[in-house]
């Protein structure tokens, strides 16, 4: 029997929800939220990690990004998130 793993999250199931998309920089923790609309003008209906290529960092132009949903903004999550500060090497 095949395992069916879970679908991954396109633009258009973050729409519906009225959701945005979370984007965090791996190299100096910059983040931000942006909305579903004008990525879904500009690149369709596609899944939230083929966008992955198309961001760079606003504060150190790093390429090394993570995307997901914007849970917390939406008010579907209390208290923390995900962890915003930088690790200790």
């Amino acid at each position: 029997m095949r395992d069916i793993g879970p679908s991954p999250v396109r633009l258009s199931w973050l729409a519906t929800r009225q959701l945005q998309v979370w984007i965090w920089c791996e190299g100096c923790s910059h983040h931000k939220s942006l909305p579903v609309a004008p990525l879904l003008e500009k690149f369709g209906d596609v899944a939230l990690l083929a966008l992955k290529a198309h961001f760079q960092c606003a504060a150190c132009g790093g390429r090394e990004v993570f995307l997901r949903p914007d849970w917390h903004r939406a008010g579907w999550t209390q208290g923390v998130v995900s962890r915003h500060e930088k690790l200790p090497d």
